[in-house]
């Protein structure tokens, strides 16, 4: 019988600031109330042309199945396929557990918990009112129905008519929280069909943002004519074309609602709640004030060890000491050894599907589709623990969720991340931070997609080795001297793998304990190349990878590849290519940017 309840958190993009402090907020107010929370993340949002692989983020939305979870949040507005978000829908609604949006539309199966901030809209209006001096002030609210976009306008009325202002019908207008409406809105405007406003005030960042890029591009100088502000703090001074004057509301506040809701709708008790001060006007220069830029030494101190943390990954080796193990347990040390580059990070567990295990022992494709759905735990790594785990426990789906909390003597928060290459799923991977209630950085998610590469590595490895042997069992028999085909396709297989290895003829020559002209003979007549014909291809080809796939120096590449001189390298390359490194580095670079 389990002791606490489970939450399921739906979301997409959890690193970004409003969905993780809405996540903070979420599980800040679940372990005051003693519940579990585990948040089903993918890396992406779905938004545009959707790749296979993106596609397949969203099978890990399938362990909502699990007779584990007691209730679910669903952060539905940024899941932008609609064919994902029908799917959720019907799978949420099938467990006939309570849902909890966030922030969503009405919706016929599904409870809402709405942010309510027109006292904050008020705020943003009186602003350019009192402190800027404007009368003549437009609003661009959101879409007509909304209760958000209701709210804000009802809010604009109040204060125009508190300061007795005027304002009629062409004053207003309906948007969509997005990007098409704005535009529109500002063609009016410069076209002459509206009256140029002294300042207009948007319901969300994302309006206003659009809004001054469509006026400036026509020649409107923002805020010297005309004065914007947005709301919500969606956007920081990086992702917006000038600092917004807009009004940071609490997403950790709607994430604590969220859940305090859903907590009495499945216990019927209420819980305490818990309060986070993180609102407040942001000042910025479209409105037409200057920006005081004050950071406390604290959070200068926090954010310089963040960015320290990132930057050792990304100079790390961590790519390439993943993709060049050669068994599962050496990947394994590696990312074990490497967990230090998790900033804040508690435990790291990954758990691989039974289909994938199969397919690493090489059993044969009925016996791999007969695996249940079900998982073993291949690493557990723990701060100040050894995270190597003994793969013998055998985890149903349904299991799951209750797995990762048993034995624990404090609620916990996992983030879920799929494992998988397009449709190939591997498993799962599940970060804690004890507990914090902390959100991981976006570098995380390349972490796990360097993960995925190197699973996908020893699954294809695997398959060479088969194939290899299966040519050797076929061709031993129509070979002269079947004992050293057998050898030299042993060593052209290491060969290959490990090109930047300083490989000698003499040593092959000890290993297979033949003279040298026999063996260059023999290996030219059993694989069509000379040795040295078949090193330089397989350098060659490791270079391509590494030039196409990294930034690394092309003089480190050539290291790496097995070059004791650059010059050396450069001319087998172009030899082989017709082309010299740095050449096609850019070629490959062109091609991905037109893609």
């Amino acid at each position: 019988m389990r002791l606490r309840p489970t939450i399921g958190l739906i979301t997409a993009e959890c690193f970004r600031t409003h969905t993780s402090e809405t996540i903070c907020g979420i599980i800040t107010q679940a372990f005051s109330a003693d519940c579990n929370i585990v948040i089903l993340s993918a890396k992406n949002n779905f938004l545009g042309k959707v790749t296979k692989h993106n596609y397949h983020e969203a099978d890990l939305y399938e362990l909502v199945k699990s007779s584990h979870f007691d209730g679910f949040i669903y952060d539905r507005n940024f899941i932008y396929n609609d064919e994902i978000v029908r799917k959720l829908d019907r799978l949420l609604k099938q467990t006939q557990k309570p849902v909890m949006l966030l922030d969503g539309v009405e919706h016929p199966y599904f409870e809402n918990t709405i942010s309510h901030d027109p006292e904050a809209f008020e705020r943003l209006i009186e602003h350019m009112i009192t402190i800027h001096g404007h009368r003549k002030i437009y609003c661009l609210t959101g879409i007509k129905g909304l209760p958000q976009a209701e709210e804000r306008l009802q809010a604009y009325f109040n204060v125009m008519k508190r300061h007795k202002l005027y304002y009629d019908e062409t004053y207003y207008s309906y948007g969509d929280f997005w990007r098409d409406a704005p535009v529109m809105y500002a063609q009016r405007i410069i076209k002459g069909e509206l009256s140029k406003p002294d300042a207009i005030v948007c319901a969300n960042d994302i309006m206003a943002d659009t809004l001054i890029d469509t006026l400036q591009k026509n020649g409107l100088r923002v805020p010297e004519q005309i004065a914007v502000t947005g709301f919500d703090g969606y956007l920081d001074i990086n992702q917006s074309h000038i600092s917004l004057t807009s009004f940071k509301k609490s997403y950790f506040q709607l994430g604590a609602e969220a859940f305090r809701r859903l907590y009495g709708i499945i216990t019927g008790k209420k819980c305490k709640r818990i309060q986070n001060d993180s609102d407040g006007i942001l000042i910025g220069r479209s409105c037409g004030c200057i920006p005081a830029q004050e950071y406390s030494s604290e959070s200068t101190r926090k954010a310089m060890q963040i960015n320290a943390v990132e930057e050792e990954f990304l100079h790390s080796d961590f790519l390439f000491s993943t993709l060049h193990t050669n068994s599962l347990k050496e990947l394994i040390d590696v990312i074990d050894r490497n967990m230090h580059l998790i900033h804040r990070r508690k435990r790291f567990r990954m758990f691989l599907s039974e289909s994938f295990i199969a397919q690493l022992q090489g059993e044969d494709a009925e016996k791999i589709k007969s695996k249940p759905d079900a998982y073993r735990e291949f690493l557990h790594c723990e701060v100040g623990k050894n995270g190597l785990s003994e793969p013998d426990t055998v985890i149903s789906a349904d299991e799951f969720p209750a797995f990762l909390s048993n034995g624990s003597s404090y609620p916990t928060a996992y983030y879920l991340s799929a494992l998988h290459i397009n449709d190939e799923h591997y498993g799962i991977a599940a970060l804690s931070f004890g507990k914090k209630p902390f959100c991981y950085r976006p570098y995380y998610t390349t972490f796990v997609s360097y993960i995925c590469a190197a699973l996908e590595h020893l699954l294809k490895q695997r398959k060479t080795e088969q194939m290899l042997h299966q040519l050797i069992n076929e061709n031993q028999q129509n070979v002269e001297n079947p004992r050293l085909y057998s050898q030299l396709s042993q060593i052209r297989e290491e060969m290959l793998r490990k090109p930047g290895y300083d490989w000698s003829i003499s040593e092959i020559c000890q290993r297979v304990n033949v003279s040298r002209s026999y063996l260059q003979r023999m290996y030219k007549s059993y694989f069509g190349r000379s040795i040295f014909e078949e090193l330089i291809h397989a350098r060659v080809n490791e270079a391509k990878k590494l030039l196409t796939e990294t930034n690394t120096s092309i003089t480190n590449i050539a290291e790496l590849c097995g070059y004791s001189s650059y010059s050396h390298f450069a001319n087998q390359f172009k030899a082989e290519e017709n082309m010299t490194p740095s050449q096609y580095r850019e070629q490959k670079q062109k091609t991905k940017a037109i893609k």
